[in-house]
C-alpha cells in the first residue's frame, strides 16, 4: 500500500508534531492489579489419574502447560479481506503471514459481517466475500480460535438500496431475514455483537438511512431493542450476545443497558470500544478503571470489543480527526492512499501503553475479553498506525510486549515435579485449557484438560 503524501498531511503533521512526536507513556501505578489477576484469573486445580478405570497408585513426573487462556484475548480480522486482490487465492503472502501472527497471540477473533459486503451487486463480490469468511471459520476452528460475528445489525456500512430505503415496513422483513440466516448459516460463531452502537443512530453525525427509518417507526431505540434481543433469542438462546457502543461513557449507554435489565432482556455483556485516535479519547489510567466500575452495578460482563492504540500522530479532538479523514476520503476516490506513518518514537509509547492498558483491563474481574481492533497498518481502519505490525510486515515493539504479556508473564508451566499419584495433584494457575504429560517408569502418557473458573470439581483424567 503506497503512501500518498499531500499538504494538508504535511500541515497536519507539523501541527501535532511539537505536542505529539515526543510523546512518552507515563507508567501507570497499577496498584493491586497484579494481586487481582492473581486473584481473579487463577485458581487451584486438583487432578486425579485413572487407567482402565483404576485410580492410579504410584509415583510420577508430571509436566502442564497453558495451552489456551479462559479469557479472550481477541484480534479483529474485518481488515484481512482488504489484505487480498478480488479473486486473490487465500494462499496470498499477506494473509498467510497475518493468519501466523493472529496465532501467535490471540485466542479469539472478530469476523466482520457487514451488510454491504455480504450484499454487493458486483460480479461474484458476494460470492467471494461469503468463501472468505468461510475459510477463516475453518482455520479458525482448526486452530482453536473462538469466533464472533460483527454486527447482526449496524445503521452504517449497509448497501445503497438499505441506506435509501423509505418503506419501513418491507426493510423491516430484510433485517429479520438478515439476522436469522447470519445466525443459522454460521452456526460455528458462538458470539455476536447484535447491534452496534444502537445508542447513535440519531446521533447528529448520523444521517437518516433506512435502518434510523425503521427504528422511528418502530417505536425507537428502546423498542427496537427488546424486539431484535427477542427475536435472536428466539433464534439460537445459546449464543453469547453483547450490546456494544463506541462511547461507553455515553450516559444513554448505561441507561440503554439499565434498562434491558430492567425489562429482562436476555443478554450477556456489555460492549465497550477504545479507539484511542485522538487525544481527547485517549483513556488515563484512572478514567479507564472509573469506566469499568461504573458498570458493576449492572452485574454484566464487559467485553472490550474494539481496540486501537496507534503509533502515528494523533489528533486534538474529533473536529480535527474528521478534517483528516474528509481529506483521506477524497483522496480514495481518485484511487489515492493517504494514511498516516509509523513513527518510531510512538512506538514506544504504543507499546508501553498497551502493555498497562491491558494489564488493569485483565484485572478487572467483569471483563471477559479484550479484542485488539486492526492487527497490521497495512489496509488499517481510518489510515492510523494502529497495528501491531507496520506496512512492510515488520512487527513492532507493541506486537512483542502483548505476546510476552499473554505468553509469558500470564501463563502457567510445570516442569518435571514429581508427584505422588496416591492423592490429588494440586496446582495453581491460569484458567484455560490445559496439555500435560505424565511419565510412569519409562512411560509417557499425553493428556489435556480444562481448568475451569469457580468449579471445586476434582478433575479426573484416563490414561
Amino acid at each position: 500500500m503506497r503512501f500518498f503524501f499531500n499538504p494538508f498531511l504535511l500541515l497536519l503533521v507539523f501541527h501535532n508534531l511539537n505536542s505529539q512526536y515526543m510523546d512518552t507513556h507515563t507508567p501507570w501505578k497499577l496498584e493491586g492489579a497484579n494481586e487481582r489477576i492473581e486473584k481473579y484469573r487463577k485458581g487451584t486445580a486438583k487432578i486425579e489419574f485413572y487407567k482402565e478405570g483404576k485410580k492410579i497408585n504410584t509415583n510420577g513426573v508430571i509436566d502442564l502447560k497453558l495451552i489456551n487462556h479462559e479469557f479472550k484475548f481477541g484480534v479483529s480480522m474485518t481488515q484481512s479481506r482488504g489484505l487480498m486482490q478480488r479473486g486473490e487465492s487465500f494462499e496470498s503472502t499477506d494473509f498467510i503471514f497475518y493468519k501466523e501472527k493472529v496465532k501467535e497471540i490471540f485466542n479469539f477473533i472478530t469476523i466482520g459481517m457487514y451488510w454491504y459486503a455480504l450484499d454487493d451487486t458486483r460480479i461474484n463480490f458476494e460470492k467471494d466475500m461469503r468463501n472468505y469468511i468461510s475459510h477463516v471459520i475453518e482455520w479458525g476452528l482448526e486452530n482453536d480460535l473462538e469466533i464472533k460475528g460483527h454486527p447482526l445489525l449496524w445503521h452504517e456500512s449497509n448497501p445503497k438500496w438499505v441506506e435509501n430505503n423509505k418503506n419501513p415496513k418491507k426493510l423491516e422483513k430484510e433485517i429479520y431475514r438478515r439476522i436469522k440466516s447470519l445466525i443459522e448459516d454460521y452456526p460455528e460463531i458462538k458470539y455476536w455483537d447484535v447491534y452496534n452502537e444502537a445508542v447513535a443512530a440519531f446521533k447528529n453525525h448520523v444521517k437518516p438511512n433506512g435502518v434510523s427509518r425503521w427504528i422511528e417507526y418502530n417505536g425507537g431505540t428502546e423498542k427496537t431493542i427488546l424486539d431484535l434481543y427477542s427475536f435472536v433469542n428466539d433464534v439460537n438462546s445459546e449464543k453469547i450476545y453483547t450490546n456494544n457502543h463506541y462511547n461507553p461513557n455515553d450516559p444513554d449507554f448505561f441507561d440503554l443497558n439499565k434498562f434491558m435489565i430492567d425489562k429482562n432482556v436476555k443478554f450477556d455483556a456489555i460492549g465497550m470500544q477504545a479507539h484511542m485516535q485522538t487525544r481527547s479519547s485517549t483513556l488515563s489510567e484512572n478514567e479507564l478503571w472509573n469506566l469499568m466500575e461504573s458498570f458493576k452495578p449492572l452485574g454484566k460482563k464487559i467485553q472490550f470489543t474494539e481496540l486501537s492504540v496507534t503509533s502515528s500522530v494523533k489528533f486534538n479532538d474529533w473536529k480535527d480527526h474528521q478534517e483528516f479523514l474528509k481529506k483521506r476520503n477524497e483522496a480514495r476516490k481518485i484511487g489515492k492512499e493517504m494514511n498516516l506513518p509509523s513513527l518510531k518514537k510512538l512506538e514506544i509509547y504504543q507499546s508501553a501503553y498497551i502493555s498497562d492498558f491491558y494489564t488493569l483491563v485483565f484485572s478487572h474481574p467483569s471483563v471477559t475479553s479484550l479484542t485488539y481492533w486492526n492487527l497490521f497498518d497495512k489496509n488499517a481502519w481510518r489510515g492510523h498506525a494502529s497495528g501491531l505490525v507496520d506496512s512492510q510486515n515488520n512487527e513492532k515493539k507493541a506486537f512483542y510486549t502483548l505476546k510476552k504479556l499473554i505468553k509469558e508473564k500470564w501463563n502457567t508451566n510445570i516442569s518435571e515435579t514429581k508427584i505422588d499419584l496416591r492423592n490429588p495433584f494440586k496446582f495453581k494457575g491460569f484458567y484455560g485449557t490445559y496439555s500435560g504429560k505424565l511419565k510412569i517408569s519409562n512411560k509417557i502418557y499425553d493428556f489435556t484438560f480444562v481448568h475451569k473458573k469457580n468449579s471445586s470439581e476434582i478433575i479426573k483424567i484416563n490414561l
